[in-house]
């Protein structure tokens, strides 16, 4: 129980009862609202996955990765090998850049000085060119990895928010390059933006 206490996982009264501390409150409260929002958006998710018939995923921040915590199949024989689960840097994915473009400076400039390394010939490696697309992002409202994180792969991805206004994660459209050129992940974009906007609402943002 003492190192319990020392990690904030238990609190000690001064009668020496013990009760739940702040660090497993906070941790609770993160798992609850990964579950919430994945509830909120699953709806969402479908109908997007109908409408561009590519596949769908739904991610949060972790440190300097997202997390997909849901994924909605391709209706197309050749779709996308990732997994609820996996993670992929915030740098090079649609999903990441939209999440990044809403954070704070000092944020943005933590995962700068942890590295840009190549992923492909594609990816943004400079931190004047990371900072000045996350620009375009944050104006935009959405944001397009053009095979930067794997080649052969483009996606489309717009932030969530919730009723603080905080970034809480992103969802995405992906599929195979030849299938989603740059014009057409142009023209599916404001789908995108459009539904990343209506969970956030439904999560209590009002921005």
């Amino acid at each position: 129980m003492t190192t319990l206490e020392e990690l904030a996982v238990v609190e000690r009264d001064a009668k020496d009862h013990f009760r739940l501390g702040v660090k497993l409150i906070e941790l609770a409260g993160v798992v609850l609202s990964d579950r919430s929002l994945h509830k909120v958006s699953e709806p969402f998710l479908r109908e997007l996955a109908t409408r561009t018939q590519e596949t769908v995923h739904l991610a949060t921040p972790s440190g300097d990765e997202v997390v997909y915590i849901a994924k909605i199949e391709s209706s197309h024989t050749v779709g996308m090998t990732s997994r609820i689960g996996a993670r992929v840097p915030m740098y090079c994915t649609a999903l990441g850049k939209s999440i990044m473009a809403h954070y704070p400076v000092e944020r943005v400039e933590e995962i700068i000085r942890a590295g840009l390394p190549a992923r492909t010939p594609h990816t943004i490696t400079s931190p004047a060119g990371l900072r000045a697309e996350l620009e375009r992002v944050r104006a935009q409202g959405y944001a397009i990895d053009d095979q930067e994180n794997e080649l052969g792969v483009r996606c489309v991805g717009a932030p969530i928010f919730d009723y603080t206004g905080k970034v809480i994660g992103a969802i995405s459209v992906s599929g195979p390059a030849n299938r989603m050129t740059l014009e057409r992940s142009l023209d599916l974009a404001p789908w995108v933006r459009d539904t990343a906007q209506m969970i956030s609402k439904r999560m209590g943002c009002s921005r």
